[in-house]
């Protein structure tokens, strides 16, 4: 996981910017609906349905610092 430096402009953390928008990406491929921030923008919120739009449908809410570490922790 690359972390964000504190101070540095975003056009100097490419590095990290790029990570977060891989790990995004794989979160989609894998059947995650990433869904942005939470209202005090301190955690990034994701969402997995299955059986949508069913009598069934199942719907599970994750809560991470970043996308990187929803990655890591819910692609194995």
């Amino acid at each position: 996981m690359i972390k964000r430096i504190e101070g540095l402009s975003t056009l100097h953390q490419r590095d990290y910017i790029e990570a977060e928008n891989n790990a995004h990406d794989q979160l989609i491929s894998n059947g995650y609906l990433p869904q942005g921030m939470t209202k005090d923008f301190k955690k990034v919120v994701v969402f997995k349905i299955e059986n949508q739009h069913t009598n069934n449908e199942k719907r599970e809410i994750f809560y991470f610092q970043n996308w990187q570490e929803a990655a890591e922790t819910l692609i194995k």
